[in-house]
């Protein structure tokens, strides 16, 4: 899938339906993600174009104990919260979050207007995420939630459970005593 050059426009990714990933409404959650990364043959950096309409966001408050991001406005403007934190953010801006805080973070579209940013992350193709608002935890290996990574190995792993569900390490082991 990745394309012929090394650069793409972050505009037009968004008219390949094959490099692009849709969040459907559900309650404040909308987006159109391209995956530039995808299309430019990235392994280590991942990097989406996203698009938020007013209003709305792309994802959970959540913070990632292994893969840093890190984001810069291409257009519009929102909030940022960040662990009890409301920060204004406009077109420029860059932000940075760091995995291994325990830091929960989330962009949103407070806006009239469109919000659109590029989502840049480090490629550790193993994570594991907090969400607080729902007290679950996600777990991923080989991917990101959008697409499966490149592998000559397992295919990719994901799975979200909640929190308070845990089991012990033997749990079920037909060995185990």
């Amino acid at each position: 899938m990745p394309i012929d050059a090394p650069i793409i426009n972050s505009s037009d990714i968004l008219e390949q339906p094959d490099l692009v990933s849709t969040i459907d409404r559900s309650g404040p959650f909308e987006a159109r993600l391209g995956k530039i990364a995808l299309a430019l043959g990235g392994k280590k950096i991942g990097i989406n174009v996203t698009v938020v309409p007013p209003q709305s966001r792309a994802f959970p408050r959540h913070y990632h104990y292994v893969n840093d991001e890190a984001f810069y406005i291409i257009a519009g403007e929102g909030t940022l919260r960040y662990g009890e934190d409301r920060h204004p953010f406009k077109e420029g801006d860059v932000i940075y979050i760091r995995a291994g805080t325990g830091i929960p973070f989330q962009l949103l579209n407070t806006s009239d207007a469109e919000l659109r940013y590029l989502a840049l992350s480090s490629m550790i193709p193993a994570d594991v995420f907090y969400y607080p608002d729902s007290d679950k935890h996600g777990i991923m290996a080989n991917g990101t939630p959008f697409h499966a990574m490149p592998s000559d190995g397992l295919d990719r792993f994901a799975k979200w459970v909640e929190a308070d569900h845990g089991v012990g390490y033997y749990h079920n082991d037909p060995d185990a005593t």
